[in-house]
Parts: structure tokens; sequence; C-alpha cells
């Protein structure tokens, strides 16, 4: 089973990947960065790393691992526990555990396992389709020791060049002639501008003034208002889910064997995003109460139960 395709894909859309006991993989945003040494930018990313000590099953990747082969939750997880023994073996026996897109596991001298991120792949969704661009430096000094070229209107010739009128051909009087009704012109309609803003201004306030008027002289009769009652019904917010399946029939059958265990507060949950028809053993609105029927569901009944905030 390619089970870091499914590790890849999930980092995509979270942070945390837990692999039931072996450890999870960490996403952490990273802003775009300027290499100045190789003159590159890269875009933002996410960095990738590892935690041994976050091993319990959360259910995110049994859940896509059900979804994606159309098998039951339980299928999923014992699919997930086969390729755990055999990442295990791999480094006891010192070879290196390559994850496709992900990085490489190995032991170090003290038996610890040290992972090593690749720099090939980018798991940061908003940065899909970008790639580093070079960035080449400025050499200002270049631009600073380059001669400017100067124009001179002030020649002989420009001076006493006249058109067969008599007219004086010089450039700078059309330039300067230009410039000046430029300027009033600019200024003129600056001025206008501002006189309709007054206008408006000043029209805005006097209708605020009359509308103030009006309110403070009306009278409001909102006569006798009913009296309106609120019954909130609380909601039970954690589900202890004995199993996920893709087939709804499925479902219901294995719901029909939890009420005949006894279990009177099985019920079967809606469908998640990926599909799945969760069935719960018994729900609680408080968190602790709902640890403790976990609990007691792992040791007397289905030690692969978990749960669900809804």
């Amino acid at each position: 089973m390619q089970l870091t395709k499914h590790i890849s894909y999930l980092l995509y859309r979270y942070d945390c990947v837990t692999v039931p006991g072996f450890g999870a993989f960490l996403g952490t945003p990273a802003s775009a960065e300027l290499d100045t040494d190789n003159e590159t930018i890269y875009p933002p990313t996410k960095q990738i790393s590892f935690n041994a000590q976050l091993q319990s099953n959360d259910g995110l990747l049994a859940n896509a691992i059900a979804v994606e082969q159309q098998t039951s939750y339980e299928q999923a997880v014992r699919l997930v526990h086969k390729e755990v023994v055999r990442w295990k073996s791999m480094l006891h026996d010192g070879k290196t555990v390559e994850l496709d897109r992900i990085g490489k596991l190995q032991f170090n001298a003290e038996k610890n396992v040290v992972f090593v991120p690749t720099k090939n792949y980018n798991h940061f969704a908003e940065s899909f389709g970008l790639h580093p661009v070079q960035a080449q430096k400025i050499d200002r000094t270049k631009v600073l020791k380059s001669t400017p070229k100067i124009i001179d209107f002030n020649n002989d010739r420009s001076q006493n060049q006249t058109d067969s009128q008599g007219t004086n051909n010089n450039p700078l009087r059309h330039i300067a002639a230009a410039a000046a009704a430029a300027v009033i012109g600019y200024a003129g309609f600056v001025a206008y501008d501002d006189y309709t803003q007054d206008q408006q201004l000043a029209q805005e306030m006097e209708l605020r003034q009359e509308a103030k008027e009006e309110v403070q002289q009306a009278i409001f009769d909102l006569g006798e208002l009913p009296k309106l009652s609120i019954q909130t019904i609380p909601q039970e917010a954690y589900h202890i889910i004995g199993g996920a399946f893709a087939v709804e029939s499925n479902a219901d059958r294995y719901l029909k064997q939890l009420q005949q265990k006894g279990f009177v507060g099985a019920q079967k949950l809606a469908p998640n995003s990926y599909g799945l028809h969760m069935v719960a053993l018994g729900s609680r609105v408080d968190r602790s109460e709902a640890i403790d029927f976990l609990r007691q569901v792992q040791r007397t009944e289905i030690t692969d139960a978990w749960m669900l905030k809804r």
C-alpha cells in the first residue's frame, strides 16, 4: 500500500497527519525567502517535520484510506499497522525509510528517529504552481559611472533660426507656453472641484440636521412587547465511534448489532466529508465523561474505538 501518497495528500489540507503507532508529520507554513548567495527567490512553503511522540490514532489517515480503497475503517487501520511494522523493521535493520515527496527516516547512534525533509516538493496549497525565480542583483556602480546626456537648447543656431514669416522657432518658447497653459487649466479645475465639494458638504450637513430634528420630535409607541422565551437544548458534541463504513447498509447492520448488545444510545451519524457512515456507541456532552466512556469501550468491546467531536 502506498501510505506515503495518502500522507502527502493530507499534508496539503492539514498541518498534522498522524501515523498511528509510529509518529506524526507536522507542516508549518513559512513565508517566501530570498537566497542572496544563489540569487533565487523561493515561494511560500510548508516546512515538514516529524514528531515520534504523537502516535495516537485520530482517524484522519485511516478515513482517507478507507474512502480511497472503498473499504471499512477497521480494514484501513490494519493496512496502516502493517505498513508501520515494515517501517520499524527497516529502521531497526539500519536501513533508511524513504517517503516519496516527504523525506527520509533513519536511526541515529542513540536509536532515535531522525527525519530529513525533502526540498524538492512544496505542500503549501496556496503556492501550487509556483517555482523558484532567479533574481539578479543590480550593480549600482555601473549606473553611477554612466555619463548623463546634456542637450543645449541655447546654441546660436536655435536663436537665429526664423521661419518665412519672421517668427522664432526656438522650442523653449513653445514648451514654456504649453506649461503655462497646463498650470492655468489645472488651477482652474482644482478651484472648481473645491467649490463643488463645499456645496455638496453643505447640503449633506443641512439634510442631516433636518433628519435629526425630525427624530427628536417623533413619538414612538411600540405597545406592549410579547415575552420571548428561549429553550436551549444541549447538543451532544462528543461521539464514541465504533466503526466507519463506505456502504450504508453495512453501517445499519453494525448499528443493530450494537443495540442488541445493550448500547441503547448507539446511533448512525451523518456521512462525513469523505462519504463514510460512522456508527457511534454513544455520545456525551461533557468531554471528560466522553473520555471515560471511550476508555470503557476500548477495554470491554472495541480496542480501536475513537472519539469524534461534532
